[in-house]
């Protein structure tokens, strides 16, 4: 600092005048940063605060912690100073911190180059004090950002307002346009019960006038109404009378009938009042719905429901209609009620329908069970003998059928319909003490005629072995009859036997291991000798060496012989039987098919009813008593078999006998003592009524 400002200046008084009288800290810096002039207002300023080592910017700058507004320290690269002798780089009011006697204080900086004849010689520094200025600048800064801040929330609001008020009305608008377009007609009442807003419906609907709308007087001249409650009766009302109850109404009906062209409509109100905070009623809303149409269709309804309700209880049948899964009844007639003493009323549950001690037999089922069966299967289901007494104490029988239904909603409805059928069940009970007398007619006389007849076969076979040369051929012959004739009545006689045994329950197996083709093939061998006779050939067809069973050896044999009997008597001369076995895994097959004269398709499924024949003329070609199939079929399914029959006229008849067998563990089968001693005596007498 021993430059004068002359020097520096080139000797300028102008110069030095001016730097003098300027108002801030200005001093003047060589290239390496030191102080070599400082005005007279910056040496009173370094005095003030008692700062003596100003002597070079960038050691000032570090010892005082010149730094930015972000407070990050200046470094030296950064300094204005340094980027004007180095970069020639002009700096302006650069708002600086530094730290004076502990306490930082802001600074507005100015620096640029200081250069002689085009070289940079060193800096010129001004240094003004900003304490008021950034305060005041600030202040006004924040006020003006204040007010571009409230100047924007004030427009916004404004442009807000104006957005909803036109949406307002647009809203209003659009509501007006709705109000109008509605179908249903909407009245506003004040406090004071006057009409203050309708909409078009109303006009529409009640074919009045505005004034007429408010004068209550012009609705009662014009229209006579009638209010129709739930129960379905009717009081004398008008519309506004309930705008004066002033309480919440819904679904309320009306009859207005017009005085003039006595038109009749059915209108639906609505009344709801509208209440402030303090629960006082500021307006009430009535809306007015023409229920014409849906009304005259639901009156039709009725009227249609109530005719079918007539209909189905003249019908002299039960009928009832419940739903399902609610178990209740939809619909029942009167002589559902006088038959099974329920009615509309009745909600089915477990134990009111415990029928142990009801009006009828529950058929081990109750009411309950079977339509939760019908309902979860859907599936119809029948229940025979339902027995009930009528009026007169007779007992009367019926056949009742659940049948399931869906409807368009897929809601599931029982039809439950009774038949009658009392003359079928005493016609049946009848035929039952008839076949009961017939049977043991049969069973008597079979047991008297078995003892004359053991003494005539006995006698019989005395005189072969006795006078069996003697015999003459004549003698041959009617002996021969005689035995035939007897083994026709011993055949008879133990059919009779048999199917009385099986009929009560009584007829047993004795089942025992044997070899199935074999005890066949020896029947079939045994029974040539009658086909051939007949001029018909028998053939044994299988193709398994061995089907072990465990069955009814006897049983076996006698449903064999019986078949074969049927075929060839059935069959005519120079025809086949053919025999055939067939194995499968558990069951055998047995068929005996003919090529004779066939069965008539209506006759099929009777040919196993006792004492059917096909031909019972007194020209038929083959004797028999009709008990044969029957008691064939009894033994199979006792032996938890089945028969099947094909059959077609003129082409022949085939028996096919399904029979299960011994499983594949049981080995021990015994080939001895198979067929009985006396196997050609039994076969004579299953084919004593061929001719």
């Amino acid at each position: 600092m021993n430059k004068s400002i002359s020097d520096i200046f080139s000797g300028s008084n102008l110069t030095e005048k001016l730097v003098e009288a300027f108002p801030d800290f200005l001093c003047v810096t060589n290239k390496d940063g030191d102080i070599i002039y400082i005005n007279d207002n910056g040496k009173n300023i370094l005095i003030k605060y008692q700062i003596n080592d100003f002597k070079n910017f960038f050691d000032v700058s570090c010892k005082y912690e010149l730094s930015k507004e972000n407070n990050k320290k200046v470094k030296k690269k950064d300094n204005p100073l340094y980027r004007a002798i180095n970069n020639q780089e002009n700096t302006k009011n650069r708002i600086l911190k530094v730290k004076c006697n502990s306490e930082i204080k802001n600074i507005s900086l100015t620096c640029f180059p200081l250069i002689k004849k085009n070289k940079v010689e060193g800096g010129i520094l001004i240094f003004a004090s900003t304490v008021e200025d950034c305060l005041y600048n600030a202040k006004i800064k924040d006020e003006r950002k204040k007010f571009l801040e409230l100047s924007t929330e004030l427009k916004t609001k404004c442009d807000i307002i104006e957005i909803l008020r036109n949406r307002e009305k647009q809203h209003l608008m659009h509501l007006k346009d709705v109000i109008n377009n509605i179908s249903e007609g909407i009245m506003v009442f004040d406090t004071n019960e006057k009409l203050s807003l309708c909409n078009k419906a109303v006009f529409k609907i009640l074919n009045l006038k505005v004034i007429q709308l408010i004068d209550e007087n012009a609705f009662s001249e014009k229209y006579k109404a009638i209010y129709i409650n739930d129960e379905g009766q009717t009081s004398e009302k008008t519309i506004y009378d309930y705008i004066k109850v002033k309480k919440t109404m819904r679904n309320m009906i009306f009859k207005i009938e017009d005085r003039v062209t006595f038109e009749i409509k059915y209108l639906e109100l609505n009344v709801s009042p509208i209440l402030n905070k303090k629960d006082e009623i500021i307006y009430t809303i009535m809306t007015i719905k023409d229920v014409t149409e849906s009304r005259l269709h639901q009156i039709n309804a009725e009227e249609q429901a109530a005719f079918i309700k007539d209909v189905v209880n003249t019908v002299d049948v039960p009928i009832a209609v419940v739903d399902y899964p609610g178990i209740s009844y939809r619909l029942i007639n009167k002589k559902y009620e006088q038959i099974l003493g329920y009615n509309n009323h009745i909600v089915f549950d477990e134990k009111a329908l415990d029928c142990e001690k009801g009006s009828f037999e529950c058929v081990n089922e109750n009411i309950y069970k079977i339509l939760n069966n019908v309902g979860k299967k859907n599936k119809p289901y029948a229940v025979n003998h339902y027995k009930v007494k009528d009026d007169k104490g007779e007992e009367r029988f019926y056949k009742i059928k659940f049948t399931p239904y869906k409807n368009k909603n897929n809601n599931t409805r029982i039809h439950i319909y009774g038949s009658d059928i009392t003359e079928e069940v005493n016609h049946n009970i009848e035929l039952e003490k008839i076949t009961k007398l017939k049977d043991e007619f049969f069973t008597i006389i079979s047991h008297e005629l078995r003892t004359p007849l053991t003494i005539i076969y006995s006698s019989l076979q005395l005189a072969y072995d006795v006078y069996n040369k003697e015999i003459t051929p004549n003698m041959e012959k009617t002996l021969s009859r005689i035995s035939q004739n007897c083994s026709r009545l011993l055949k008879l006689i133990n059919n009779i036997l048999d199917i009385s045994k099986a009929e009560a329950g009584f007829l047993s197996l004795n089942n025992t291991d044997f070899e199935a083709v074999y005890v066949s093939e020896v029947i079939i061998n045994s029974s040539n000798s009658y086909a051939v006779s007949k001029g018909i050939e028998l053939i044994f067809d299988t193709d398994q060496e061995e089907i072990n069973v465990r069955l009814d050896k006897d049983k076996y044999e006698k449903i064999l012989l019986n078949l074969l009997s049927n075929a060839i008597k059935f069959t005519p001369e120079g025809k086949k039987i053919i025999v055939t076995l067939k194995d499968e895994e558990d069951c055998f097959y047995l068929s005996v098919k003919d090529f004779g004269i066939g069965i008539p398709s209506d006759k099929i499924n009777s040919i196993f009813d006792r004492f059917s024949q096909l031909n019972s003329s007194l020209t038929r070609r083959a004797e028999g008593s009709g008990i044969g199939l029957a008691l064939v079929k009894k033994i199979i399914e006792l032996m938890d078999g089945k028969i099947e029959v094909i059959s077609e006229v003129g082409k022949g008849t085939e028996f096919i006998v399904k029979l299960k067998k011994v499983s594949k563990e049981e080995n021990h089968i015994s080939r001895y003592a198979i067929l009985t001693q006396n196997i050609n005596d039994r076969i004579n007498v299953e084919f004593s009524d061929i001719n």
